[in-house]
């Protein structure tokens, strides 16, 4: 068997049509699971911010950040917040050019519409709850609202769907894991940097994470559901 071949010739080589049907029960149980929990999460999140629970805790994890500051890890700290704002946005052009050119259509389109929505959400629920930004001495100027963090949400989206293309594409592993890894340490330090540089409270950066996450979720659960819908409809009804 060779491990290799696309999803959809791999499945035709082992499965009946009740087991692909009973795939995509699983698939989309656990996709609707993951993005309720997400949405939930989110609001409850939401709600704490809005009606001013987290105060405590945003400016107790703020003032112990603070603290960290220093002459040398100012510049890094600046740079990893360049990697979650001017490097996604070349990141993507170089990514979508790249997907464009191998002819990986569908790949291309949900990256594609996973970035605009990430841009979209970001705006769309900083004008909803105007949350100022704190108020400590920051190090970099930002003239939008604080909640969510865009650079939370929309970092999580470009790194982990380029984790996942990793492996949807290549099915290995062991880059997958690597990947993965990276993609996880990378998100976090980009978020503990727009702490550090007093642009954003805890609560800010989790609810963009979890929204982040709410979306690329949705997103792949939607695509594989599709995927799986058209192999049932396309697998011989005598087996």
């Amino acid at each position: 068997m060779d491990y290799m071949t696309s999803p959809r010739q791999f499945l035709r080589q082992i499965l009946t049509q009740d087991d692909i049907a009973s795939l995509i029960y699983l698939e989309v149980l656990f996709g609707i699971l993951f993005s309720i929990w997400s949405l939930i999460a989110f609001l409850y999140i939401t709600n704490a911010v809005v009606h001013k629970e987290t105060v405590f805790w945003d400016n107790y994890i703020l003032q112990t950040v603070l603290l960290l500051r220093a002459t040398w890890l100012t510049p890094v700290m600046l740079f990893m917040s360049f990697l979650g704002s001017e490097a996604v946005v070349f990141g993507s052009i170089v990514v979508i050019l790249f997907l464009s050119l191998k002819k990986h259509r569908r790949e291309t389109f949900i990256f594609s519409i996973l970035l605009l929505l990430g841009v979209v959400a970001t705006t769309f629920l900083k004008l909803s709850y105007e949350v100022p930004r704190p108020s400590v001495l920051p190090l970099a100027i930002e003239r939008s609202y604080s909640y969510p963090s865009g650079h939370a949400l929309n970092s999580l989206l470009f790194y982990s769907t380029i984790s996942y293309f990793i492996y949807h594409l290549t099915k290995d592993k062991k880059k997958a894991i690597i990947s993965f890894t990276i993609t996880g340490i990378l998100i976090g330090l980009i978020g503990l940097s727009r702490v550090y540089l007093g642009v954003h409270y805890p609560s800010d950066l989790l609810a963009g994470y979890i929204a982040g996450f709410w979306l690329f979720i949705t997103a792949i659960l939607i695509d594989r559901t599709v995927m799986f819908f058209k192999l049932i409809r396309e697998t011989p009804t005598n087996q």
